[in-house]
């Protein structure tokens, strides 16, 4: 089986400019022997070369300290990361120009995804992921749009099973019919990338295939580790001419079934409110709303079949859970402002939750929190790992830092089961975040998950939710942001 990350080589070097054309050059070696292009692997280097050298100048004050390189394989991916143990970032130099950080990183990159993550005592974190080449199926696809037939074969003639890993390809295929090449989940149309992660682990597929052994429908869950207890559902894909048959409750069912035997605990995921198809079927196989994300779909993204025209606006989720088995019994600090709605969400899905109160404990100086970035997507996460005194300013660098970069809507996800989200929250509400909604088991815990749109245009008019709940949800977190359905493009939190 291929393992989750397969490290392939550390380099650990002194923090001296001196020692970097060797360090660099090998690390594009090895990422050609990996099978990036040399192009790429080329523009790699100097996007490595830049983090290094941002390291060397601004870590040690003079001090010779050292940095390390590390190349790992993903599956369908190369990341080279540049780790370091020197100071942490100094926001303050960063903004007066005086530093260069994840922005300057964000300017150069041709990464297809950049990751900063702070590692405590452990220093902090660069990742630069890139996607690796496939052979390409576009033509192959291209040949299905003129195939808009009829279905070929009944509902009774579809056999619902979980995927395996050689049949991406067709997978590939089924996303092309549904999507054409603008499902924001991009990874569907990388068949070699897509094998990979349902062999190692990471990805659970359920699929349902006609006699011919072609795949006409799909939902799966995506994990962290192969080990993880709670993942990610989605991709959720019916081939237009099956649309209106029941089978993809059936891949609904057994994927929930295979994932409970498995001993997780819970899947979440995210509904899109153009049609309210998948909301309902997810709600009938168990999964509860949570909150609504706004501009979480990209305006890039098309149903074919279902929109009648290209929409150039952003469009919200919905944000489901479904509970597997049964959770751990944890405390919860409910920002005071926020009390109501939580309590309203927690008690639709009947978690096992305590509601506590207490005093923020002293805090260390430095905050810990993790960045990743979708710049296809144009959008953000910052995930709190851990509170600390300087929580604020970081936050406010990070957020103008992505804005200043054009990201469409950055998430901030605080942490639920400490006590400083009783201030935090609001502090985070006053630089322009605002509700979102509530992810359970993230972390080793439950998050409160915030929202920014940085002048995206929004499409708020024509969302369709299937629930009384859910239209509850919209409209508290409408007023949150300030905004109603008729709100103008381009707003701003």
């Amino acid at each position: 089986m291929i393992s989750a990350e397969n490290h392939i080589i550390r380099l650990t070097l002194q923090a001296k400019v001196d020692f970097l054309p060797g360090a660099i050059g090998l690390v594009r070696e090895i990422a050609g022997k990996l099978g990036l292009p040399d192009p790429d692997a080329r523009r790699m280097e100097l996007v490595v070369e830049e983090a290094c050298v941002n390291v060397i100048e601004h870590a040690f004050e003079g001090e010779i300290g050292t940095l390390d390189i590390i190349v790992s394989r993903r599956p369908g991916q190369i990341v080279i990361a540049v780790e370091d143990r020197g100071l942490p970032i100094d926001f303050k130099k960063i903004e007066s120009g005086q530093d260069s950080g994840l922005g300057m990183l964000l300017m150069k990159a041709f990464a297809d995804e950049v990751h900063f993550m702070n590692l405590g005592r452990q220093g902090k974190r660069v990742e630069l992921v890139k996607n690796l080449p496939e052979t390409s199926i576009e033509s192959q696809l291209k040949t299905l749009s003129a195939k808009a037939a009829p279905p070929p074969f009944s509902e009774s003639e579809i056999t619902v099973r979980p995927m395996r890993p050689e049949e991406s390809p067709s997978l590939a295929r089924c996303a092309y019919r549904c999507y054409g090449y603008t499902y924001a989940n991009d990874v569907l149309y990388f068949p070699e990338r897509v094998r990979e992660l349902v062999a190692s682990g990471l990805m659970i597929s359920v699929v349902a295939v006609d006699p011919k052994g072609e795949i006409v429908g799909h939902v799966a869950v995506t994990k962290e580790t192969p080990e993880g207890l709670i993942g990610e559902s989605g991709q959720a894909i019916v081939d237009p001419r099956y649309r209106g048959n029941g089978f993809h409750k059936q891949i609904g069912f057994l994927l929930g079934q295979l994932n409970k035997d498995a001993g997780m605990v819970g899947t979440y995921g995210e509904a899109v409110t153009v049609h309210p198809y998948s909301q309902k079927s997810a709600l009938t196989r168990g999964y509860v709303e949570m909150g609504i994300l706004l501009g979480y779909v990209p305006s890039t993204m098309h149903f074919k079949n279902i929109q009648g025209e290209t929409n150039n606006k952003r469009s919200p989720v919905l944000l489901l859970y479904k509970r597997l088995n049964e959770e751990p019994l944890r405390d919860i600090y409910l920002p005071v402002h926020h009390a109501g709605v939580l309590r309203r969400i927690y008690d639709n899905s009947k978690l096992r939750r305590n509601f506590v109160s207490d005093r923020i404990p002293d805090l260390p100086a430095q905050s810990r929190v993790d960045v990743k970035v979708h710049t296809e997507l144009s959008i953000a996460f910052l995930r709190v790992v851990e509170y600390g005194q300087d929580l604020e300013e970081l936050a406010r660098f990070r957020l103008r830092e992505l804005c200043t970069r054009k990201i469409d809507c950055i998430y901030l996800e605080l942490p639920l089961t400490h006590p400083a989200v009783q201030h935090y929250c609001a502090a985070m509400e006053l630089l322009g975040f605002f509700f979102g909604g509530i992810l359970p088991e993230i972390f080793h815990g439950d998050v409160l998950r915030l929202q920014y749109i940085n002048n995206a245009d929004l499409e708020l008019a024509e969302v369709q939710l299937a629930t009384d709940f859910s239209k509850e949800l919209l409209q508290y977190v409408l007023k949150a942001g300030g905004l109603t359905t008729g709100s103008p493009p381009g707003f701003k939190g």
